[in-house]
Parts: structure tokens; C-alpha cells; sequence
């Protein structure tokens, strides 16, 4: 038996024997409690740190599958609506559709990094100086808001919102944020995407959408549960117009190019060793017009007795918006610049002399 052993058998009871002394003996101090800030600030940094991880390990996946719904969405189904939603790859929708939300949302979507900031400086100063608010929200930040958050929540969802637009325009690219943004924008009455909207509104898949309706769809964006795309008022009427002279030069321009294919930026002449550097003009995006006072027109209030008659007559038809009426007002109604009076203009025929009698004239006596 060794020494240690017959020392535990004489001292069963752990006291301290002749042979240990205090020093040699293990001390065991009390853990310090944290205090209940420190604790909150720590449980809340876990928090956000998980929320962080998991909205990127989302947006990643959102490269390739589709996003499966949307908060909005929720919200619509639980307010009673009837939510469609069909996805549809870029390649089934209209050239013309991805013009007009450039040409109405976000003119410099193929140059900003995901945050237009000289856009949100104007509309800073903007909302200054006038009551009508304006925003400076680019298409992939309403694609970050709609995809990982909710309509409200001030500075903090603003926030959430900035920065998951600068991560998803790195990670996604323009071509596949454009793609996710048609596929989840309500166009009101529960429908959500460009394909439900297409249908619904026009009768025909958002590949056919002809210049004019995708203009439409573009025009009521901003309010989809207030305007109509087919049964348009006035001012869906005259933003409509003004977007078709706006598609023109997003075209022209190449505005569209890093999300369509074919489409291409002009090449700009190069300057001349020895002849002045002038810089070419910047091309002119007609300004769209105001919306209303109070940004207040329900469907179909607003549709006036020329409108009227033609949507009387193709009640519950949706495909109102291809009556030549329609498009000639469409394509006309933008705020003409101010002009100095036109003179008559003299007609390029002349008028034919009036035919001679057959009968000759009686001859006097």
C-alpha cells in the first residue's frame, strides 16, 4: 500500500493532514456575474450576427433559385387578396418591358453600384425645397427590399436596404437583379411579377407585351393598388407617353445594354490629336410628369368620357389598352415644350380649277 493510499484511508474525510498545508491545497473562486447591460449587448450582437449570416447565405442562394415569396406578399395573402405570381426567366419577358422600368425607375441602373448617390443627394435637396416628396431609390434597391424586407420600418430597413443592395449588385450582377425584380413587383390587385401582370392586365405572357403595354405596366409602379395599366386615367395616360419617349433614348443610348443582350452602347467618336476636346452632349430623358396631389387616383376614377366609352364597350375585356383611341392618346398626351406660335402652313397642292360648264354660255343678241 503506498503512502498517498494509507494517508486517504486515515483521512477519509479530506481534512488536511499533518503533511499538506493551506497553500498546497486547490482555491475555487466564484464566477463574476456579468452585468445585465453587458449580457443584453452580447445576446443582442449574437442576434444580429445570426440575421447577418443568414440574409447572406439567402442572397447567395437567390443567385440561382428564386426567391419563394415575399414579405409583401404575406402580407396581401393574410390581408384576403388572391396573390399569382408565375416566374419566368429574362429571356420570356419583353426587351421593351426591361426598357421602360429603366426609362421610369432607374435611368443609370447599368452604371451605379447597386445605390444611385447622386440621385439621392437630388432628391435630398428635392424634398427641401418642395412638399411633393421624391425618392431616389434604385430598381436594385427596391429588388433588396422586396426580397429580404418589408414596406416600412424606418432608418434601420433603409439601412438593412442599402447595404443588401450593394452586396446582391456584386454577388447577383444587373442582368440576374433585373431578372428578380420583375418576378417579385406587384402590379397591384395580388399580382406580383411581370408574367401574372401581363396576363391579368393584357391577356398575353409578358414575351408579347407590345411597346405601348409594357409602358403601361412601367407607368403604374409607383402605385399599382391606385392606377390602372389597362384601364388608364389622364395621368397613367400622360406618364405612359412620356416613358415611350424615354424608352427611346434608353435604347439609343444603350442605357439597357448590361441586362439585354443584343443591345449595345453607341461608340463615341474619339478626339483628334490637335482638334478641341468636346465632350459630347449628354442625351435628354424627357422628366416625368407629377403624380397627382396627394398621389391619390383609384382605378377607374379618373377615366374620362372618351376613355369611358371605349372601356363600356369592352367591359371585363383586358385587353382595352390596344384600341387605337388608347394608343393615339398614349402616344400624344406628354407635356409639349413651350414653342413660339406656328404660322399656317400652305397646302403643297394647289387646288384644281373649277371644271367648265358643258353647256356654253348663252350668247346675248
Amino acid at each position: 500500500m503506498t503512502d498517498q493510499t494509507t494517508n486517504d484511508a486515515a483521512n477519509p474525510a479530506g481534512q488536511i493532514g499533518p503533511s499538506q498545508t493551506l497553500d498546497s491545497m486547490p482555491t475555487f473562486r466564484p464566477q463574476k456575474q456579468k452585468s445585465l447591460p453587458r449580457r443584453i449587448f452580447f445576446s443582442v450582437l449574437k442576434v444580429v450576427a445570426i440575421l447577418g449570416i443568414t440574409f447572406h447565405a439567402y442572397a447567395l442562394a437567390g443567385k440561382f433559385i428564386g426567391p419563394p415569396g415575399t414579405i409583401l406578399m404575406v402580407q396581401r395573402a393574410m390581408a384576403g387578396e388572391d396573390v399569382r405570381r408565375d416566374w419566368v426567366s429574362l429571356d420570356e419577358m419583353s426587351p421593351h418591358l426591361v426598357r421602360a422600368v429603366i426609362a421610369g425607375e432607374d435611368a443609370k441602373f447599368c452604371e451605379h453600384p447597386g445605390i444611385d448617390f447622386e440621385a439621392v443627394r437630388k432628391a435630398a435637396e428635392h424634398n427641401k425645397k418642395s412638399k411633393k416628396r421624391r425618392g431616389g431609390s434604385t430598381v436594385t434597391q427596391q429588388t433588396a427590399k422586396n426580397v429580404f424586407f418589408w414596406n416600412g420600418g424606418g432608418m434601420v430597413r433603409k439601412a438593412g436596404e442599402a447595404w443588401m443592395a450593394l452586396f446582391i449588385d456584386k454577388v447577383w450582377g444587373k442582368r440576374r437583379v433585373m431578372e428578380v425584380y420583375l418576378n417579385v413587383a406587384e402590379w397591384g390587385d395580388g399580382l406580383f411579377g411581370a408574367e401574372a401582370a401581363a396576363q391579368a392586365r393584357f391577356g398575353k405572357s409578358a414575351k408579347d407585351l407590345t411597346r405601348l403595354e409594357a409602358a403601361r405596366l412601367a407607368a403604374v409602379l409607383p402605385s399599382p393598388n391606385k392606377w390602372s395599366a389597362d384601364k388608364p386615367g389622364p395621368y397613367v395616360r400622360k406618364r405612359t407617353g412620356t416613358l415611350q419617349a424615354r424608352m427611346n433614348v434608353v435604347e439609343s443610348e444603350g442605357y439597357a445594354a448590361c441586362v439585354l443582350k443584343d443591345e449595345a452602347k453607341p461608340v463615341r467618336r474619339k478626339p483628334v490629336k490637335g482638334e478641341p476636346d468636346v465632350a459630347a452632349p449628354e442625351p435628354v430623358m424627357p422628366e416625368l410628369p407629377d403624380a397627382p396631389e396627394g398621389d391619390l387616383i383609384a382605378e377607374g376614377e379618373d377615366i374620362d368620357a372618351a376613355e369611358a366609352a371605349v372601356a363600356g364597350a369592352t367591359e371585363g375585356d383586358a385587353t382595352v389598352s390596344a384600341d387605337p383611341l388608347d394608343t393615339l392618346l398614349d402616344e400624344v398626351i406628354v407635356d409639349p415644350a413651350p414653342t413660339e406660335e406656328v404660322p399656317a402652313i400652305e397646302p403643297l397642292i394647289e387646288p384644281a380649277p373649277p371644271e367648265e360648264s358643258a353647256t356654253p354660255p348663252p350668247t346675248t343678241p
